[in-house]
């Protein structure tokens, strides 16, 4: 019977020739990670990623698919890195959003809002221990 089990394969993996490269392989896995990530949440994304990998393996039209779609995600992301290098679109997101959290710590030492806005939220939290606790003087009193 163990013979049966070793000899089994779910799915028949490809001859050589036809096996995915890893930028196929890596393309696919992105590809349906984006699209169960899109459709269900992280997890499913993550489970559809790795099954979009895994399909590169196989031989058949599923396998030519992934293959296929696997090739077009990694075309486009070599694209998408050339468009980066040349319009420097992410060191210039960066210099902005360092400039803006800079802006933002100027803004609150000027008007001491992270200050103001603890002082108020440890007010708060006192008035209320202090209406719980006659709240529950109050209770015993009664008994």
């Amino acid at each position: 019977m163990n013979e049966d089990f070793d000899n089994y394969r779910a799915v028949e993996e490809a001859p050589r020739r036809n096996r995915a490269s890893r930028r196929e392989l890596g393309g696919a896995a992105v590809a349906g990670g984006m699209l169960g990530l899109a459709i269900a949440g992280p997890m499913v994304g993550l489970v559809a990623g790795a099954g979009a990998a895994a399909v590169t393996t196989t031989k058949g039209k599923a396998g030519e698919i992934a293959r296929a779609s696997g090739e077009v995600v990694s075309s486009s992301g070599d694209r998408l890195k050339q468009w980066n290098t040349k319009h420097q679109v992410t060191s210039k997101a960066s210099k902005a959003i360092r400039s803006a959290g800079s802006n933002l710590k100027r803004w609150d030492e000027k008007h001491s809002v992270t200050q103001k806005t603890s002082n108020a939220i440890l007010s708060g939290c006192k008035n209320i221990s202090k209406s719980l606790k006659q709240d529950s003087d109050q209770q015993v009193k009664r008994t």
